[in-house]
């Protein structure tokens, strides 16, 4: 659809018309004042989000600095446990994680395919929020 500028400066005038001779209907004195808008979230909500948020923050320290305290050292040994081998994480980008196996002398074996690594993303984020649900009071 084309709009030419006469029918812009057309609406422009009868707008300023309307202005002058007090047409447009004015605000109500109560519209002035600022309303807050209300937004009420179920306390379930509320948990998921909280619950998203630390095991986020889990995840991002794990893949950043390994696991250091308890709850990361919980995560990723459930991890390891469900994979059944020692595990090591490196970042291949902001994004994506690789997962490399780790022999028991500490030495690592080989790197995991791109698809075994993000489907061990999504069990470390699964693990993490069932951890975090649990450990929560």
């Amino acid at each position: 659809m084309v709009i030419s500028a006469y029918q812009v400066n057309n609406v422009i005038r009868v707008y300023g018309d309307q202005l002058r001779h007090n047409r447009i209907p004015s605000k109500r004195k109560d519209d002035n004042i600022p309303q807050s808008d209300k937004i009420s979230i179920s306390s379930e909500a509320k948990r998921k989000a909280v619950i998203d948020k630390i095991s986020s923050n889990i995840i991002d320290k794990i893949t950043q600095y390994g696991p250091n305290d308890n709850i990361e050292k919980e995560v990723f040994q459930k991890l390891e446990n469900e994979y059944g081998a020692n595990l090591a994480i490196a970042k291949k980008s902001p994004t994506d994680l690789i997962f490399k196996v780790i022999d028991e002398n500490g030495e690592t074996t080989n790197s995991l395919s791109i698809e075994d690594s993000k489907f061990l993303r999504y069990k470390l984020e699964e693990i993490a929020k069932e951890t975090v649900n649990n450990n929560m009071i």
